[in-house]
């Protein structure tokens, strides 16, 4: 079969949620989304734990669990040194293979544009224009070189509004006006230089292009999402919705859905038109859980004692624990003030947790998915817990605590699921995870501050209104696709395996997902049986580190989105 017959074309929507798109469809607001479902299959779709850019987009392009490709966060963490955030990025050049060099190697003409985790542009049969984690439009994020140029000086990779100059605000945003039209413009871009692309370039075989405004969106305007699909009863009364606003919200959904029609129509009729989103979106945590306090009260982790009177952050500490002069500075001071404050004690001071002394700790890993370390002799510099038995009794010991944690103000469960990491995931970088995978209810994050006497308090001042949740979307629609409607039990790791099916291209043994055979009739799938490929012989890729203004560059980035 020529590649022509398998012509299929990838519409990413970052964050993309049927909670806001089904309410939009039952109104006829989006009608090419619309008729892309009534034409084949849809379904919510299951992403990896945590829910997040950097793990999702990870098993998208390579077709593996995070144990495999080992990215849970954008950040890499010194475990042996005791760090819980991480400080060098993640990039594409850690993949062994990808689904790029899989469909270039079968001759498949390629069209990749936006795609997180991307940068550096690998080499591909066709085109690549790198999208998040790429550093700046300074870097050489396109493939081939010549055709960066073409682009045009206002393509942008990520929104600029939570720039400040040479810095990044992390409270203070431009007005709400601003920030929108900011992401309407980046839509409005991304789609005239892939149609220039389409009509310039060589024709593709494969097209993807992810859309990362709607994720901007829904962290930044879910109030006014949540208006815009009907759903008043989640605005909160205090919550004045700007109307100019309001409108371009609804705009720019508007604009989204145009956009995926004439993506649709130039893919043409022939084409497989496969949708989908990273992970799904809710609004943001409204409690946070101090996790490091939690196993302070189960005598798991001790508190260092103060080193002299400029102890900062012994101080901050000590203030946090005291309830009523906590809520009088909260009363008083800025909440950008009170961040500054934060950071400046934490970077002047040694951490708080007393190393020698503690067993077990939190390391955040995205909001409402955590882990817990365990402080094990031989794998932490100052670690006090014997491997083997110790260890495991101390991890049955977390999980079975974690489960009974309960939310006094609301009665309900805190912890949704508190497992070990290998019963999530496979690899061989599941023994660089947290031992401990706890999985919050969505209401709550954990926090990892020690600076609170009760382990659960309200979260007043999120930075952003939305935050990700653990179901996305997925349609697919074409000539030798099923009419379905709505389908159950569908996984983001499926989706790699299933589209080199729909392209005719063998599976590697390397993928951990299977592909979604309810697509198909069976007539079609006996006349076109999944094939699979040993790859088992390629050696690991060398990582690309990224040069210390890239890192930079990435880090305030990505810490003005509210991802750090």
């Amino acid at each position: 079969m020529s590649s022509i017959d398998r012509r299929l074309l990838v519409i990413g929507l970052d964050g993309g949620t049927f909670d806001v798109f089904r309410p939009l469809l039952q109104q006829g607001r989006m009608p090419n989304l619309s008729t892309l479902l009534q034409r084949g299959c849809w379904g919510e779709l299951d992403s990896t734990i945590p829910p997040f850019t950097a793990s999702a987009w990870s098993t998208f392009i390579t077709g593996q669990n995070p144990g495999r490709h080992g990215v849970l966060s954008f950040q890499i963490r010194d475990r042996y040194n005791y760090d819980t955030v991480g400080t060098g990025f993640v990039n594409a050049e850690r993949f062994d293979l990808t689904l790029w060099q899989i469909l270039s190697d079968a001759g498949k003409q390629l069209s990749v544009v936006n795609v997180p985790m991307t940068y550096p542009p690998q080499a591909v049969n066709g085109h690549m224009i790198t999208g998040m984690l790429t550093p700046s439009t300074e870097a050489d994020f396109v493939y081939p070189p010549r055709l960066k140029s073409r682009l045009g000086q206002d393509y942008i990779i990520d929104v600029e509004f939570i720039r400040d100059g040479s810095s990044f605000r992390l409270r203070n945003f431009p007005s709400e006006l601003e920030m929108l039209n900011a992401i309407r413009k980046m839509t409005a871009v991304r789609m005239r230089t892939l149609m220039r692309l389409w009509r310039d370039e060589s024709p593709w075989d494969f097209a993807m292009v992810v859309f990362t405004g709607t994720d901007r969106l829904f962290h930044f305007f879910w109030p006014y999402v949540e208006a815009a699909v009907g759903n008043v009863n989640a605005v909160t009364k205090k919550q004045e919705l700007d109307p100019v606003v309001m409108d371009g919200v609804c705009s720019y959904l508007a604009e989204l859905d145009e956009a995926i029609g004439q993506l649709v129509q130039a893919a043409g009729p022939e084409a497989t038109i496969l949708l989908m989103s990273d992970h799904g979106f809710g609004p943001a945590q409204q409690w946070r859980v101090y996790l490091n306090v939690w196993l302070e009260q189960l005598g798991m982790l001790t508190r260092r004692s103060a080193q002299g009177m400029l102890d900062l952050e012994y101080l901050r500490v000590w203030v946090g624990r005291r309830p009523w002069l906590k809520a009088l500075l909260r009363l008083l001071i800025p909440q950008q003030v009170q961040d500054s404050a934060t950071d400046i004690a934490q970077a002047s001071s040694v951490a708080i947790i007393d190393w020698e002394k503690t067993q077990a700790f939190l390391v955040p890993i995205y909001f409402q998915v955590c882990g817990i370390e365990i402080n094990q002799k031989g794998l932490f510099r100052k670690g006090i817990v014997e491997p083997g038995e110790a260890y495991e009794r101390l991890r049955d010991r977390i999980i079975q605590e974690a489960r009974s944690i309960r939310n006094p103000n609301t009665g309900s469960p805190v912890v949704q699921r508190a497992c070990r990491r290998e019963e999530l995931y496979t690899g061989r970088y599941v023994e660089t995870f947290p031992d401990v995978i706890l999985i919050l209810d969505p209401n709550h994050l954990g926090a990892p501050s020690m600076a609170g006497r009760m382990l659960i308090e309200s979260h007043p001042h999120p930075m952003r209104s939305g935050e990700h949740r653990q179901n996305g979307m997925f349609a697919v629609a074409g000539p030798d696709i099923e009419q379905h409607g709505e389908l159950k039990h569908l996984r983001l790791l499926d989706v790699p395996p299933t589209i080199l099916h729909e392209m005719g291209v063998a599976i590697p043994d390397s993928f951990d997902g299977c592909v979604m055979t309810a697509l198909h009739s069976q007539a079609y799938l006996d006349a076109h049986p999944i094939q699979y490929q040993s790859v088992s012989a390629i050696p690991q890729r060398s990582a690309q580190n990224l040069s210390a203004n890239e890192q930079a560059l990435l880090e305030e980035r990505l810490r003005g989105l509210g991802y750090l």
